[in-house]
């Protein structure tokens, strides 16, 4: 996706979340993250949008990562978060270099990319508090599919964890992945014969790659164990 496209859905989704937030009590559990309520949601990624902000306004990676609405409605509270993340991640200045934790993308476009994402697979969380089940938008999921398997499985992939080293291809509407994972390393090969092929809406499989729906929601073929693997592999990354 595009800058602006990332804006708008960063913008979107922001505002999304709050109204599904603001329609559940805070003590409601969260299906998509055990243990967490709305009011821990919203203080969760109130304080991302808050840290980030500060990484890229400072320069550097805040030593905190929590924070806390205190006496404030925590609405309103995580609103004027995210306004001022919104503010500051500008499309016309994507390509201005930033810093982040990404070792191939020091630009402010990576936390416009990852910001969009983040909200938006929480937005799902605060809706489906809610009892909704609102899938996200096409070109952002087919996005953050892409983000999940070169971004958090690239950088964050555990050593000897969940390898086989035989490829599993993802296939959405117009768009396939392939990658295999050895010990320590990941590897997009389009061109192989995989072990087993995950197809669904672009949807299902980024908010699957998350662990915020089932494997039963996938077409799966081949071997299951792989996907497993997959799957297990990147809830280690993102963890």
């Amino acid at each position: 996706m595009d800058a602006h496209s990332l804006a708008s859905a960063l913008r979107v989704e922001a505002a999304a979340l709050a109204v599904a937030a603001d329609l559940a009590p805070p003590d409601r559990p969260v299906p998509g993250c055990p243990g967490m309520t709305v009011a821990d949601l919203i203080e969760h990624v109130g304080s991302i949008h808050r840290m980030v902000t500060r990484w890229i306004t400072r320069g550097a990676r805040p030593a905190e990562w929590t924070c806390s609405p205190g006496d404030a409605d925590p609405i309103d509270w995580y609103r004027i978060g995210a306004a001022s993340l919104i503010a500051v991640l500008d499309p016309a200045r994507a390509a201005s270099p930033a810093a982040t934790w990404c070792p191939w993308d020091r630009t402010l476009g990576f936390w416009l990319r990852r910001m969009a994402h983040e909200t938006a697979v929480h937005r799902v969380d605060a809706q489906a508090a809610i009892g909704l089940a609102a899938p996200l938008g096409t070109g952002l999921a087919a996005d953050g599919i892409d983000e999940v398997l070169t971004l958090w499985l690239g950088c964050h992939q555990p050593p000897g964890a969940h390898t086989s080293g035989r490829a599993v291809s993802l296939r959405v509407p117009g768009r396939e992945w392939t990658v295999a994972l050895h010990e320590g390393i990941v590897d997009y090969c389009p061109g192989a014969d995989p072990a087993a092929v995950v197809s669904g809406s672009p949807s299902t499989v980024d908010l699957w790659l998350w662990g915020r729906v089932g494997e039963d929601q996938l077409s799966v073929e081949g071997d299951v164990t792989v996907v497993r693997q997959l799957r297990a592999a990147v809830a280690a990354a993102t963890s």
